[in-house]
Order: structure tokens, then C-alpha cells, then sequence
């Protein structure tokens, strides 16, 4: 049976953002100089993988992406606890995260000076929504702070029946019970964090 999406009105409900000094070390949605949306086109990149440019201190020894789903008002970790080992010294790198559903498949890369890593989660079956099952996403729009040990919320996903979907900063991450009250059929996240801490 063919999935049928139906129309979302989509509002964004922004975080608070404060002025002050430009972090040391941020992640924020790449920008591309124009021979560089020149091979991801040529490559077949599309709206289903979004780019973030990286600026660490030369200390990360990991990156971790999670993904969440939304139970009971918590988080549940369904993908992730691992990571991937980053080289000493790194400074600055890339993150490729790219899904069009996240109870799907999702692959997530990392390239950081000549070190590229991709790994690809999930199962590639179809996912058999009722009809009337709409999808829509909200993600990390500008730079933000990176701070060891602490997760940043890349992108939040809503799946609903509902004709009416009030989609958050991916900030509210840490405010799930904003999500719950809504009474979405699905919520989902994904996090990305940087560690000094080794792989175990």
C-alpha cells in the first residue's frame, strides 16, 4: 500500500537565543563555496542530508549521534552509546547526517582533515503508516556552542495523523514533556556529542 503524507502547517516555535561572545568550539549547518554544491549535487545530495561544519579545540577524542524516540514524556535511546574515534589534534571537520525517516534508516558521516568515517543504522524495510500519517522535522538552524559531554539536539521528528503540527526548536530536546502534551503518534531525536573521553 502506498504511504500517503498529509499536508502538516508547519510552526516554529524558536528558542531564546542570547548575545554574547562567539564560542570557541560550535557545530552549525555547513556552508558550501560553489565548486562544493557542485559535487554534492553531482553526487546526488539532497534535503534528506544536512551538512554541519565543526570547529573543536584539538581535545575531542569521540563523537557519539543518538537517536531518541519519545515514551511516556522521556527520551529512549533506540541508536547510538557507541561513537567514533576522532584523531588528536582535529580541529576542524564535517558531520554528515542524512534520513528521511528516523524508525527507518539513518547514516551518519565524519570527516575530519584526511579521517572519514560513515556508518549507516536502522533497517531499510518500508514502514507501513495508516493512511493520513504526515512526517515533518525541525533542525539546528544556527551556530551553536559545543560543550563536552553535553548532547546538542540536531533535529527533532514528528510522524501524526494530526493536520496540525506545532514542531519546536530542536533546543526543547531538553523539555520533552513539551512534545508529550501534544499527543504526536511519533516524536523522535537526534543528538550529536563530543567527548574527551575515549572509545571503551
Amino acid at each position: 500500500m502506498k504511504k500517503v503524507f498529509a499536508p502538516l502547517v508547519l510552526l516554529v516555535l524558536l528558542a531564546g537565543c542570547s548575545a554574547g561572545a562567539a564560542p570557541v568550539m560550535y557545530i552549525q549547518p555547513a556552508e558550501l563555496n560553489e565548486e562544493e554544491e557542485a559535487v554534492a549535487k553531482l553526487l546526488g545530495a539532497n534535503t534528506d542530508q544536512h551538512l554541519f561544519d565543526v570547529v573543536l579545540d584539538g581535545a575531542a577524542k569521540t563523537v557519539r549521534v543518538n537517536t531518541y524516540v519519545l515514551e511516556d514524556g522521556k527520551w529512549e535511546l533506540v541508536t547510538g552509546g557507541g561513537g567514533m574515534s576522532l584523531k588528536a589534534g582535529e580541529k576542524k571537520g564535517r558531520m554528515a547526517l542524512g534520513f528521511e525517516d528516523l524508525r527507518g534508516e539513518y547514516r551518519e558521516a565524519v570527516q575530519f582533515g584526511k579521517d572519514f568515517t560513515a556508518v549507516k543504522y536502522g533497517s531499510s524495510e518500508e514502514i507501513d503508516d495508516p493512511e493520513g500519517m504526515g512526517r515533518t522535522a525541525s533542525f539546528l538552524a544556527g551556530r551553536t556552542e559545543i560543550v563536552y559531554e553535553r548532547e546538542i539536539p540536531i533535529a527533532i521528528q514528528i510522524n501524526t495523523t494530526k493536520n496540525q503540527v506545532l514542531s519546536y526548536d530542536p533546543e526543547y530536546f531538553f523539555q520533552p514533556e513539551e512534545y508529550e502534551k501534544l499527543g504526536y503518534e511519533h516524536v523522535y531525536a537526534l543528538t550529536v556529542m563530543f567527548s574527551q573521553e575515549p572509545l571503551s
